[in-house]
């Protein structure tokens, strides 16, 4: 028998290590009145920005988004590094000897990187924890395929955030979710991509113990094939997007053993990321498909609300806060 609550979930994914992004991914439950949190993937910054002390003296120096500054207080330095934060990069303050060691030793900038990026998650699990506990909200994060395995540890023995990846979980009295955060297998060789039969089999072996698949959630980075959610630029051998008639070829890169999932098991939503510029909702079969798409460099969140109650899909709204 179905119950009368209705549960609203705020979903935003691919932040890439924005803080800024992700602080409005904490305020949202409160400004959009939505008890369930889901941040589906991509989590994780991309690079690291020195900030270099410079010589003997207080001063630093540093360059970010083309543009060099010198940073003679605390209070500078501090509002540059959540500049960078912000923008989704690690700051660092090292010194020019230190600098040096790292550009000849790429498994010096790897530990550093990684570490910072643990780092970060904890201090976000940790802001979660203080934003929401006593609130009644429940806050989902996956990793993506770009994240590194550690991210996972660290989503996994967070205290108050719910790492899903893995199981069926139930998100309330009656809706169950179903999430995966890899991804098939992309030209970037990503730390969790994996061949398209493995995603297959391993949702499979979740969607199998689903109770009520009709009234499911699937939270799975990589959208379907040829969904229109996974329109990308098509690539050459270079990486380079291909030019055709003066214009950049576009076509799915989705999944297309996500897309048999769908089209087999038929939940009542699915939520996808990864394709950053493919914001759109498709049908699949019954199944409501929806990629909010990205913006995360901008510090605009692209997000889905999504209104469910019982066996229906009352509501979904594309948003960007």
């Amino acid at each position: 028998m179905f119950g009368t609550r209705r549960t609203t979930i705020f979903f935003a994914t691919d932040i890439h290590g924005s803080e800024r992004c992700f602080m409005k991914f904490i305020n949202s439950a409160k400004f959009y009145g939505a008890n369930v949190l889901i941040l589906g993937g991509d989590i994780t910054g991309k690079a690291l920005i020195p900030i270099v002390r410079d010589g003997h003296n207080s001063r630093y120096r540093a360059t970010f988004l083309g543009e060099r500054m010198t940073l003679e207080s605390e209070e500078a330095i501090a509002a540059f590094e959540r500049q960078v934060r912000h923008a989704g990069a690690y700051p660092f303050r090292t010194t020019v000897e230190e600098l040096a060691a790292l550009e000849s030793d790429r498994t010096l900038v790897d530990r550093l990187f990684t570490r910072l990026m643990v780092e970060s998650v904890q201090r976000w699990c940790e802001l979660a924890e203080e934003r929401l506990r006593g609130s009644g909200v429940r806050c989902f994060i996956d990793a993506g395929n770009d994240d590194e395995p550690e991210i996972v540890e660290v989503l996994k023995q967070a205290s108050y955030v719910e790492m899903p990846e893995g199981q069926v979980v139930l998100i309330d009295d009656e809706h169950e979710m179903v999430s995966a955060g890899f991804a098939n297998l992309t030209p970037w060789h990503a730390p969790r991509d994996i061949p398209d039969e493995e995603l297959g089999r391993l949702i499979e072996s979740m969607a199998c113990q689903l109770q009520h698949p009709e009234r499911a959630i699937f939270n799975v980075h990589v959208p379907p094939y040829g969904s229109g959610l996974d329109t990308a630029p098509q690539l050459d051998e270079q990486l380079k997007p291909v030019v055709v008639g003066g214009e950049i070829a576009t076509g799915p890169v989705g999944s297309k053993a996500v897309r048999t999932m769908i089209e087999r098991f038929q939940p009542l939503v699915s939520l996808h990321g990864h394709v950053h510029e493919s914001r759109a909702v498709s049908k699949i079969g019954r199944t409501t498909c929806i990629n909010p798409g990205s913006e995360y460099g901008d510090g605009h969140l692209r997000a889905a609300l999504v209104t469910l109650k019982g066996p229906k899909l009352l509501s979904y709204q594309l948003i960007t806060g």
